[in-house]
């Protein structure tokens, strides 16, 4: 519901001051929650879908922070699947929490690796500093919904661990075979 607000309210604005920005913004907001319903009641999907998932998001975001996003990956398999909405969580996070450098642009980028014990995928969030809040000792909405869906999906075969860098933040996300 916060999203959504903000959303609205950030929409109001562009109708308001920018009609044909306010026309882009709507689409993008139509695409993402077109790519919500698809997905809504699946326990795996495509990594493929869950990364236009995140992409949508970035989209918004953009028009809604007026903050230029980049998504990168590497070693993505299109065919792996992940619990939806994990990334978008990840990323949202790195939205939320990050501070942009001068440029005022943020990167995300998303590395795929596997081996015999497991399947990784590293999310990276490049920004000039991470903003911390008051719980940050505590894991908050966002990691207690990713590690319920990574236990439905694998029960306990995971790991999962979030924590600064130099550049941002980088989350690893491992799942044994």
């Amino acid at each position: 519901p916060h999203f959504l607000m903000n959303t609205l309210t950030s929409l109001m604005d562009w109708v308001e001051e920018a009609p044909q920005k306010g026309v882009l913004f709507i689409g993008a907001l139509a695409k993402e929650f077109d790519l919500f319903s698809q997905i809504e009641n699946q326990t795996l999907i495509p990594i493929s879908q869950e990364i236009a998932l995140c992409k949508a998001h970035l989209e918004i975001m953009e028009y809604r922070k007026e903050i230029a996003y980049c998504w990168e990956e590497e070693g993505i398999n299109p065919e792996e699947k992940i619990p939806p909405g994990i990334l978008h969580t990840l990323l949202e996070n790195g939205i939320t929490h990050s501070i942009p450098p001068e440029d005022n642009s943020i990167k995300f980028k998303l590395v795929f690796e596997s081996n015999t014990e497991y399947k990784s995928y590293t999310f990276l969030t490049f920004a000039a500093g991470v903003r911390h809040s008051e719980n940050s000792r505590e894991d908050g909405t966002g990691l207690r919904y990713i590690k319920a869906r990574l236990t439905e999906s694998y029960d306990k075969k995971w790991d999962l661990t979030s924590e600064p860098t130099n550049q941002g933040w980088k989350n690893i996300i491992k799942i044994y075979t």
